[in-house]
């Protein structure tokens, strides 16, 4: 009997295979993380469907969430109450400045599902990434 995709933890491979033309902005985020952080990258299921999510994680605090689906990234950057603060002032892509105006301001913050769709997508979510922890080398 075959096991099926969902009892099967995927790699890099299947994720890229599934993203189709959004492949390469996966992969440029999660080279740009493997990078920067030292957040080890967790994937696990979640939701009705068990869809696949990618967590970057450190210390119990999530630095960012991927979600891979068929033709299409969606990134998940929650930013605290300060963190808001902050990105308001940063230079942030058209795109992506229209998705955190938009985005619903809780009274600890928001949560911003972003479907970047070029460089200055990119850019923003390196700048709102550098917001919630400074990049650095590890080692």
């Amino acid at each position: 009997m075959c096991a099926s995709v969902k009892e099967v933890t995927p790699d890099s491979k299947i994720f890229l295979g599934m993203l189709g033309t959004k492949a390469s902005m996966w992969s440029n985020i999660a080279g740009y993380l493997r990078e920067n952080y030292d957040h080890a990258p967790v994937i696990a299921q979640e939701g009705k469907d068990k869809s696949w999510v990618i967590r970057y994680r450190k210390s119990g605090k999530t630095l960012v969430t991927l979600y891979p689906r068929k033709g299409e990234l969606v990134v998940l950057i929650v930013l605290g109450k300060d963190e808001v603060a902050k990105a308001k002032e940063a230079t942030l892509g058209k795109g992506v400045k229209e998705t955190f105006e938009g985005a619903k301001q809780y009274h600890d913050g928001r949560w911003l599902w972003l479907r970047p769709e070029g460089k200055a997508d990119l850019e923003s979510i390196y700048a709102l990434l550098a917001i919630k922890r400074k990049p650095g080398k590890k080692g």
